[in-house]
């Protein structure tokens, strides 16, 4: 004769305490995800490859860094340099192939535009994984030392096939469209009204509800007809659900503001739009860094295009050079010809290393300023992947071999950071996209013309 209340452990398993039984723990870390450490990216260019010496010495974990890369030291162990990466396709010299298939890995979409036929990895993510979370505006797309537009040597995020998403040059205007509706206190944002459910809030409703299914009697019940040790695990796991509520119901509601600093208003004075005034551009990109860090640490975005000059730009002037950067330098840099910059006298291989410095130089300022932000276990860089790519491979060599990309940050999403991986065989840099999506949350297996490349060895940890 059955006992009273006999049920078997499948049937347990049905109940809400059965479930709470198998996965407070995932639930655990899932509202940690949600609503405490963010995930981010950053998708960055700069003009007209890198010399060789952008490549660190040594090898592995041991890398030193070189001149063009000098104001990134201290930074080693949130780098990823991957060598041997080559674009899939090319056409002409490469700087409007490289430019379409730098973030996106597709093809032209026509022979007049040379805009990509397909979205790129941030655009994709938005709308294939959970990176927007609640946050009011899906990306930003900021420039510096250009005007912004829509030509294809200007654009390397594309939200479909030949839709170019273009930038806003004038931080001003930039800072008054992503910070519409905030009021600054040094603390927390304003809300945008109308805008997404604060996600504090809904994981908080979610764990209340969670809580309300658990009937204590039922519980004495179950743990009746469960053995010693997993009559303790439930017992466990129900501590640990009320004190996950405890936790949520403490954060407090209003908007969520998961980083360490606070939202504050980034100071936008001082822009200039000279494309060739070395100080009025390290003025411009300081506050457009600024601003993305700000959009960050405010929760308006999580996903941000940071694009300095464009494919094959010349900048007379710039660095007290007065020929073209592009045609004078990075175009002859083998040849060790010698040109005078700002008076001085030097080799063109020690010239492009200068002009290589002062753009890498900020987007350092970008990184430091994100690793200077404590958040969760760690820093804001941590839980952001800044991805830096160029349009033609190492020395400007007009085609799609060995290409320069650089992984800045995103330690907490699995990234192999502090580490220089020189690959012994060529590999498709549409493992490299594919390899970010995944970090960041969606099971791609590739990008673009190659939809089945998969991910890219050495990439996570």
């Amino acid at each position: 004769m059955p006992r009273p209340f006999d049920v078997s452990r499948r049937d347990i398993l049905k109940t809400a305490a059965g479930a709470i039984f198998l996965a407070p723990l995932l639930r655990h870390r899932e509202v940690e995800a949600q609503t405490l450490v963010p995930k981010r990216l950053v998708l960055i260019f700069t003009p007209d490859s890198h010399p060789p010496e952008w490549w660190p010495t040594g090898s592995g974990s041991t890398f030193q860094l070189q001149e063009p890369l000098a104001d990134f030291r201290g930074l080693e162990s949130n780098m990823l340099f991957l060598r041997r990466l080559d674009h899939a396709w090319t056409v002409g010299n490469h700087h409007e192939a490289g430019m379409a298939q730098l973030f996106t890995g597709a093809r032209f979409i026509d022979e007049s535009s040379h805009h990509a036929n397909g979205p790129s990895l941030d655009q994709i993510l938005l709308k294939s994984s959970d990176l927007r979370g609640g946050t009011p505006i899906a990306s930003i797309h900021l420039c510096v030392a250009d005007r912004g537009g829509a030509d294809k040597r200007h654009i390397i995020s594309y939200s479909g096939p030949g839709q170019p998403m273009t930038h806003t040059a004038d931080p001003a205007r930039a800072f008054s469209t992503i910070f519409s509706g905030v009021t600054f206190d040094g603390a927390t944002p304003t809300p945008t009204p109308g805008g997404m459910p604060d996600a504090v809030a809904a994981a908080k409703r979610k764990a209340d509800q969670r809580i309300l299914q658990i009937n204590t009697r039922e519980l004495k019940t179950i743990q009746g007809f469960l053995g010693q040790a997993e009559r303790q695990k439930l017992e466990l796991h129900v501590e640990a659900l009320f004190e996950l509520e405890k936790r949520i119901a403490g954060m407090g509601g209003g908007t969520s503001v998961p980083a360490g600093a606070a939202c504050e208003r980034a100071d936008t004075s001082g822009y200039n739009g000279s494309t060739n005034n070395a100080t009025t551009i390290t003025r411009w990109a300081q506050i457009q860094a600024d601003i993305i860090v700000s959009a960050f640490t405010c929760d308006r975005t999580r996903v941000a295009d940071y694009h300095f000059s464009f494919s094959g730009g010349h900048h007379e002037g710039l660095l007290g050079f007065g020929q073209s950067w592009h045609d004078v330098v990075a175009h002859v840099s083998r040849t060790n010809d010698s040109v005078s910059v700002g008076g001085e006298s030097m080799t063109t291989r020690q010239a492009f290393m200068l002009f290589d410095r002062f753009w890498a130089s900020h987007i350092a300022y970008l990184a430091k300023r994100l690793a200077g932000i404590r958040e969760g276990s760690g820093t804001m860089l941590d839980n952001t992947i800044l991805l830096w790519g160029v349009e033609s491979g190492t020395n400007h060599s007009h085609n799609p071999r060995d290409m320069q990309y650089l992984v800045i940050g995103g330690k907490n999403l699995g990234v192999n950071v502090g580490q220089y991986i020189n690959n012994t065989t060529a590999q498709s840099s549409n493992k490299l996209l594919t390899s970010v999506m995944n970090a960041l949350g969606h099971a791609a297996t590739g990008i673009g013309i190659e939809p089945n490349c998969g991910p890219l060895p050495g990439f996570l940890a």
